[in-house]
């Protein structure tokens, strides 16, 4: 359970300090470790307790002898009202100061060069007095993960996934300090629902922890499990709506072991996932975890909310993303993508491509959010329909055939080399074609983003170890002289990882980027890209089967054109700084606006205002104001409403209105 030897064989005029038949009233029994088996080792003893009223606690004694049984008295009279374990250090002459470990192993597991500690008297007294009924609940739920059918980068098998940790002292408290029947219902539920009942009653630590007294462990509480579990009634009703699945997912195999996700979240998510799909091709436990490590990535196409959330979607996004069934997609995915973690992140290189041409077939300033497009190829092309469409876009840039063969970036750093080290920026896209090649990996598909203003280097070290770095431009959205490059991806030959000397050289090409003298040449060199963008990007979805799947997902995304009629469509700027964040629950789309012309607007003279309901929403964005403002001042009748809402964005594109000419 602990990967550090825990336990030793001690002499015994030295462990045995005092009998255990001594032992206050309030104590069942008591367990002395000395330091220097924990790894990393320390001069300072554990200390381990079980009461009368069932708890344990364990304790870090800085300055106290191994085995000073005097202490024992008054740790447990600074700690006798704090049933809930809320205190995290105590104070006492006795003994100074003293730190009580809640993430520490009930009983400390043995190792083979300790295991002789079986037979230490005091030992097994302890153990002999801990309810094995919660042990062996709490160590059930420790059960080893499935193997993942996935390869690292490298090939190599991935890491094993770490077991999931449970048998701790402020877990075993949890139920060992509750009447007899409610211990009972409660160990009931956890054995036939531990993975949906286990994160609302316990807490999955990350590792055992006999350092420090972080008192945190943080679990799903919610009353009304709690409720049905002691009344031993609607169990199954109760989970269901905590994690809002239906009544058959909780009564599934799948969650009669536990499983491990990475936060609570994360875990909702994939529930509503699991319940999407049909009984029949939902996967059994072990298929399941094969292939866990993959929605990570999954979901992160999908997008998540400034908490963390997962975002929701209909539960036919994930009934067509896995049509085939949950096992026969992942299989078919892996057999024509190989290692699929860089395949399903190279989706969102093509998304945004697909953003940007749904803007121009609709004529809005933006396409749909990434979240949403992603969420609409998968529910009408599958994933293996998303991962093809992105192999075949990547392709289709990397070909350079839409890109004309004099095009050529101003230079920001050029080549440098220095001390046997290497960095030569890739300013064209043939120079990006070569570096993919050599390197076998899809840089040669970046050639839109060094477009938009981000830049690649081929690196090299003096040992001769080659990386390719992407930087990207973070615009400010007032003075260009202020944007920065930031370092995004730095990866071998076949994406592999680099050292930290490699890493070390590509923060040192990112540092000169960011140089003041290199900033006036990448502002100019901006501007000369994104015109050559804006007049090549679009050729790649003159591909006839591309342009019809993005036709179909805006359909069912009800992306429509807007329209003929219309003089502008934009976002609602300033949306934060008036009221729209107070009337936002009220607005709904087709609800008419009025425009107010400011002409004395100290910020700006062709400042058109927002108003619904004599409330100011915001204005017209600057950059798109002029012709509207012109009209206004002419006296012509204009109309705006609201086009559409879009409750997760940010706010700056939260309100797409339309302005019209007022019908007569």
């Amino acid at each position: 359970m602990m990967p550090y030897p825990v336990v030793a064989v001690l002499p015994a005029p030295t462990f045995a300090a005092t009998s255990a038949a001594r032992l206050p009233d309030r104590v069942r029994a008591r367990l002395w470790l000395p330091g220097r088996v924990f790894g990393p080792a320390d001069d300072q003893p554990r200390l381990w307790l079980i009461l009368a009223d069932g708890r344990v606690l364990a304790f870090r004694l800085p300055g106290v002898a191994l085995g000073d049984d005097r202490v024992i008295m008054p740790l447990v009279q600074a700690v006798a009202d704090d049933v809930r374990g809320m205190r995290w250090e105590v104070e006492h002459p006795a003994f100074g100061w003293a730190q009580l470990l809640y993430a520490a192993p009930v009983l400390p597991a043995l190792d083979k060069a300790h295991a002789g500690f079986l037979f230490d008297a005091d030992y097994q007294q302890f153990a002999a007095n801990l309810d094995g009924q919660i042990m062996r609940l709490l160590l059930s739920l420790e059960r080893e993960p499935t193997p993942p059918a996935i390869t690292r980068r490298d090939g190599e098998p991935p890491h094993p996934l770490p077991r999931p940790y449970f048998a701790s002292v402020r877990n075993y408290n949890r139920l060992a300090m509750l009447p007899p029947e409610t211990r009972a219902r409660r160990l009931q539920a956890l054995a036939r629902f531990p993975a949906l009942v286990a994160p609302i009653l316990l807490t999955e630590h990350r590792a055992p922890n006999v350092w420090d007294g972080k008192r945190h462990a943080w679990r799903e509480k919610d009353l009304a499990v709690e409720e049905a579990c002691d009344a031993g009634r609607d169990l199954t009703g109760a989970l269901a709506r905590h994690y809002g699945i239906s009544r058959g997912l909780v009564r599934a195999p799948l969650n009669a072991a536990y499983w491990k996700a990475p936060h609570a979240a994360m875990r909702h998510g994939w529930l509503r996932l699991l319940d999407a799909l049909p009984d029949n091709p939902r996967p059994s436990l072990a298929e399941f975890e094969r292939w866990q490590l993959y929605l990570a990535n999954y979901f992160a196409l999908l997008g998540e909310d400034d908490h963390g959330h997962l975002l929701p979607h209909p539960p036919e996004v994930h009934r067509g993303a896995f049509r085939l069934g949950w096992t026969r997609t992942w299989e078919s995915a892996a057999r024509r993508h190989g290692n699929l973690h860089p395949a399903l992140a190279d989706c969102k290189d093509f998304l945004r491509a697909a953003r940007e041409r749904a803007a121009q077939m609709s004529g809005r300033p933006a396409g749909p959010s990434l979240g949403r497009l992603a969420a609409g190829w998968l529910a009408c092309h599958g994933l293996l329909g998303l991962l093809a469409a992105s192999e075949r876009w990547h392709r289709l840039v990397a070909g350079g055939s839409q890109w004309q063969s004099d095009i050529r970036l101003p230079a920001l750093l050029g080549v440098i080399e220095e001390e046997g080290k290497r960095a030569e920026e890739l300013l064209t896209p043939q120079a990006l074609a070569r570096e993919g090649e050599a390197m076998r990996h899809c840089v040669a598909s970046y050639w839109p983003q060094c477009l938009k203003g981000d830049r690649i280097f081929a690196l090299r070290l003096a040992n001769g170890a080659r990386a390719t770095a992407q930087y990207e431009l973070g615009a400010h959205p007032r003075d260009p002289h202020l944007s920065r490059y930031r370092l995004v991806q730095l990866r071998g030959p076949r994406n592999a990882d680099v050292d930290a000397a490699m890493q070390a050289w590509a923060r040192d090409i990112e540092r000169r980027l960011n140089a003041p003298d290199v900033r006036p040449r990448y502002v100019e060199a901006v501007k000369v890209a994104r015109v050559e963008y804006e007049r090549h990007h679009h050729r790649v979805w003159q591909d006839e089967r591309l342009e019809r799947q993005l036709q179909r997902v805006c359909a069912w995304l009800k992306f429509a054109p807007l329209p003929p009629e219309t003089l502008l469509a934009a976002y609602v700027a300033g949306f934060d700084y008036h009221f729209g964040p107070y009337l936002e629950d009220r607005l709904a789309p087709g609800l008419p606006l009025t425009l107010v012309r400011e002409p004395d607007n100290p910020h700006d003279p062709l400042a058109v205002r927002i108003d619904w309901q004599n409330e100011t929403l915001g204005y017209l964005p600057r950059r798109s104001n002029a012709e509207i403002a012109r009209r206004l001042d002419a006296g012509e009748p204009l109309c705006a409403r609201i086009e559409t809402i879009d409750p997760e964005a940010e706010s700056w594109r939260r309100i797409l209105l339309v302005v019209i000419p007022a019908r007569p």
